[in-house]
């Protein structure tokens, strides 16, 4: 589906805005950082990057650990945002999954996907589209590469999503958006087109009741 084009117009009395990491890279990465610039740019308000313990565990110890299974994480995400107060939630691949779940019992305006894990690697039958149906009815946008290991464009397009999700394609992008050199686009550019989309998709939601 197409995501309407519309100049992002965002006011501080509105969403709260919050971002959520991967599984293996926290808010210091350069996408992220990047991301989380651009996008501030151009909804003209904060937005609030949220470390899970795990994570803060890994960049205070610097050892490699794997994160608690989704749904304590989904508790712990929970339990520092407002249920009531509207939010738009944005996750970068399992943060995706923490972001959906979380439409249950938060009041969400609008989630982006920024590589939605729809499978573990070289597994397309677990695959996690329970976490998309726990959305329901809450605008979702999905940015994917069309060369991600955890859902390339062949796999989704077989597969039926809910109704509340759009999809926009990175052509030649993996999971992390790193773009493969013949389509001359560095990932700076590629982070540009994430948050211009984003931007154009949250600006286009009722996001202030």
């Amino acid at each position: 589906m197409g995501i309407p084009c519309h100049r992002a117009t965002f006011s501080v009395d509105m969403s709260n805005v919050y971002l959520l990491h991967g599984s293996g890279a926290g808010h210091g990465s350069a996408f992220l950082q990047v991301f989380k610039r651009e996008l501030e740019a151009l909804l003209n308000t904060s937005v609030t990057p949220i470390t899970m313990a795990y994570m803060q565990e890994i960049e205070k110890t610097g050892k490699k650990r794997p994160p608690p299974r989704l749904p304590k994480l989904v508790t712990e995400v929970g339990d520092t945002i407002d249920r009531e107060a509207p939010v738009v939630l944005i996750g970068k691949s399992m943060g995706s999954r923490i972001i959906a779940e979380l439409c249950r019992s938060h009041n969400v305006k609008a989630c982006v996907a920024l590589g939605f894990p729809f499978y573990p690697a070289k597994k397309e039958d677990k695959h996690r589209l329970e976490n998309l149906q726990s959305s329901g009815a809450v605008p979702y946008l999905v940015c994917q590469g069309t060369r991600d290991s955890l859902g390339a464009i062949e796999w989704v397009a077989r597969q039926t999503l809910p109704n509340n999700v759009n999809l926009h394609w990175i052509e030649g992008a993996d999971h992390d958006f790193n773009v493969l050199k013949r389509y001359n686009r560095s990932q700076d550019l590629v982070i540009k087109e994430l948050a211009k989309v984003s931007a154009d998709f949250i600006a286009s939601q009722d996001t202030n009741s």
